[in-house]
């Protein structure tokens, strides 16, 4: 499969090479082509085990010793490769959310969720989100109990992906005195962040039925009175925030470059048809407007794709953008809904079925225009940092109510 999109970056970072050939052949071998909603749905965390086996699932990450990981960008690649085969893909390459556990654990938590995440090919999730307030991260009300030795955990999230596949989740929480429990006024109380195992003691899952990304498991996570020990928490108390943004500011890019890959497969396929299907004597791909179309499509697909990987360039240079890296990610998935709304209807009806895998995008990629923040809020984040005096604190106060 081409992965035009992939050109300049390789052409800028040569040093990548090796690692697309391994992530080509990776694909190649276990995920050959795209996959269609009537196919038998891959055994995807045998797949990231099957990447953690070949070296894959840290290529994000600094080895302990200073070695090895290639980035932000490399992540990228990865991300982008993946889509193409499918948008499910996303999680089989790279430590994921283990990352905010790794760069902001205590050494010991670090090395633990390592040898699970990129070792053992294990999966991390994320719960930010809740059920009252969506992303406010200001209205959160999950609280952290200090209980003098340990937290106590209580409160609930959702809608979250990979609940039952995770063997841990990095939770995003506040923390109060165990007499404050109940009184604390928490949106004055800073966001903590704080890793918990899946099978630890009170943490409950209740799964739902999205629309896509079906590929994983869906739903809320309920915490009650769960023990926490104080080894977990990521950073210092009150750290959530920082840990939120610098985390998001990248996974956002991540997140867009899988559905900039699965639109470009879309183009790809696409075109081929409109050769390939005749209007009475004249090809479909000869019909101006199809061409017209066709062709927005795809240079839109392009400028989002390197505007993605400007950024993950710049982060991989210590540069962090959180407002262009937000508004990247809302131009992306939106811009790869339309391309693939396009490939869909230029294969007629045959689009509209289960047979291609048009219609899998299109639910893959809606949802994905949600996750970690509504695309209309996203791009407020950039005109409220463009617009304003003090852009990095209107940044932050807005991404506050995202």
């Amino acid at each position: 499969m081409s992965a035009h999109g992939i050109i300049p970056v390789l052409n800028r970072h040569p040093a990548l090479e090796a690692l697309h050939s391994r992530l080509t052949g990776f694909l190649d071998t276990h995920l050959p082509a795209p996959v269609c909603e009537e196919d038998t749905r891959p055994d995807w965390l045998a797949l990231r085990r099957r990447a953690a086996d070949a070296g894959l699932t840290g290529i994000d990450l600094a080895s302990p010793d200073g070695r090895g990981g290639t980035g932000r960008v490399a992540q990228g690649m990865a991300m982008f490769l993946a889509g193409q085969r499918d948008c499910d893909a996303r999680e089989i390459f790279s430590s994921g959310h283990g990352a905010m556990a790794v760069h902001h654990g205590t050494s010991a938590l670090a090395d633990h969720v390592r040898e699970q995440v990129v070792r053992q090919g294990e999966l991390a999730g994320v719960a930010s989100s809740e059920p009252h307030s969506g992303s406010d991260l200001r209205g959160f009300v999950t609280v952290l109990a200090d209980r003098g030795d340990h937290y106590a955990l209580s409160g609930s999230k959702g809608l979250i992906s990979r609940i039952e596949e995770a063997c841990g989740f990095v939770v995003f929480a506040k923390i109060v005195d165990r007499d404050e429990a109940g009184t604390a006024d928490l949106r004055r109380v800073p966001l903590s962040a704080v890793w918990v195992p899946a099978d630890t003691k009170g943490v409950l899952t209740e799964t739902t039925d999205p629309l896509g990304m079906r590929g994983w498991s869906f739903g809320h996570l309920h915490f009650v009175d769960t023990p926490v020990d104080k080894g977990f928490l990521l950073g210092a108390p009150g750290d959530g925030r920082r840990i939120f943004d610098t985390h998001f500011s990248a996974w956002r890019l991540m997140m867009a470059l899988v559905c900039l890959g699965a639109a470009s497969a879309a183009i790809q396929e696409a075109t081929a048809r409109t050769r390939g299907r005749h209007v009475g004597r004249v090809p479909l791909a000869a019909i101006p407007s199809v061409a017209a179309r066709t062709g927005t499509a795809a240079a839109e697909v392009e400028a989002a794709t390197a505007w993605c990987f400007a950024l993950l360039e710049r982060i991989d240079g210590g540069d962090v953008d959180t407002a262009a890296c937000s508004a990247a990610k809302a131009l992306a998935t939106d811009t790869a809904y339309r391309a693939v709304d396009l490939a869909l209807q230029l294969h007629g009806s045959q689009g509209y079925t289960r047979h291609t895998p048009m219609e899998k995008r299109l639910r893959d990629i809606r949802g994905l225009r949600i996750a970690d923040g509504p695309n209309d809020t996203l791009y407020s984040v950039l005109a409220h940092s463009l617009l304003t005096e003090e852009p990095q604190a209107e940044t932050a106060h807005l991404l506050a109510r995202s």
